[in-house]
Order: structure tokens, then sequence, then C-alpha cells
């Protein structure tokens, strides 16, 4: 059923008739796509969404959402002994854990992301711009907290403003994801 979905008439009119899936062009949009498969990745995004966010109410709680916070986190803020809560600075291989973990599963998470964004019928410019950054300021932000582990305070505010752009592109992409599985309408020629 999949892949007589998948064997439709390119804008030139040769059909796709391949025997590899992989090697025909694809120019379907995610509206296009069945109702299970649109129900599926629904679901698949709202649980992500879940999951995202609940770490997102994490980072609230360790940084306050604030540069200082992020410095304490990763610096520690023993010598200010007027701290509500006494932290340590991370050991440097708690930092490299946190680093990899991070980087590899977001980096994973982004791209399946994205390349649901190219299935979209967004803006060509928007399509571009969710495409890429998650991932720079992915690599902005984790490289930041090791910078600023290092000793290069000023880092905090980078990885804040990456931090911040990371997240609300995963939010665009969601949102976006969403409208096309939901409120798009497929029309048939």
């Amino acid at each position: 059923m999949l892949l007589t979905f998948f064997q439709k008439e390119c804008k030139n009119g040769t059909p796709h008739n391949c025997k590899h899936l992989y090697l025909c062009p694809m120019s379907f949009k995610l509206h296009q796509l069945p109702t299970i498969l649109k129900a599926t990745l629904v679901v698949f995004l709202l649980a992500l969404a879940f999951g995202y966010f609940s770490g997102l109410d994490i980072l609230g709680h360790t940084t306050d959402f604030k540069a200082q916070g992020v410095e304490e986190s990763v610096l520690g803020n023993n010598m200010d002994m007027e701290a509500e809560e006494l932290k340590f600075k991370m050991s440097e291989r708690e930092l490299h854990g946190i680093i990899h973990s991070h980087v590899i599963t977001l980096s994973l998470l982004f791209l399946i992301l994205e390349l649901l964004i190219y299935f979209t019928t967004i803006s060509k410019f928007l399509k571009r711009f969710l495409m890429v950054e998650p991932n720079v300021s992915l690599v902005l932000t984790f490289g930041g907290l090791w910078l600023l582990w290092s000793g290069v305070l000023w880092m905090k505010y980078l990885v804040m403003i990456s931090g911040v752009l990371m997240h609300l592109s995963v939010i665009a992409m969601i949102v976006c994801l969403l409208y096309e599985l939901i409120l798009v309408k497929h029309h048939q020629d």
C-alpha cells in the first residue's frame, strides 16, 4: 500500500516505477500520507513534545532560565555564603557525560524533525532555517557549556541565546508538523 502511495507521477508526468524507493524523487508532502501514518506521526510528535518539555522543566529548576543559573550549575556557587542551595563545580567527567548524551540524543531527534519538516508546505526560507538552526544552536550551547566550564565566563550569555533559539526552533518544528498533519487537507487532482 505504501509502495503504491509513492508511485505517483512526477511533475513532468513520468510515473515513479522504480524498484528502489530511495532512487525515486519524492515530491510528496506529509498531509498526503494515509490517515494511519498521519495519526502515528501526530502521536509521536505529542509524546516527543511531552518528553522534550519535561526536560525544559528540569532545566528551569536547575538554572531558573537565567545566565547566572547556568553559570552556577556548571561552575558551582560554593563561594556564595548566602546561596539557598549549595552547588559545586561539575567534574570534567560529569560535564563530558552531559555534553555527550545531550548532543548525540538531540542531534538524532533534530534530524528526525528536520527530515519531516522537509516534507511540509511551509515556506522554503522557514524550512531551510528550521532544518539547520537547531543543530547550530546545539553545538553552540553545549560547546559554550564546555568553554564556560573552562573559565570563559561570558559564554553563559551565548549558551542562553543559543539555547533559547534551539528550543524555539524545536517548538516551531513541532507546531508546523502538527499543523501540516492535522489541518492541511490533501486535495486529489
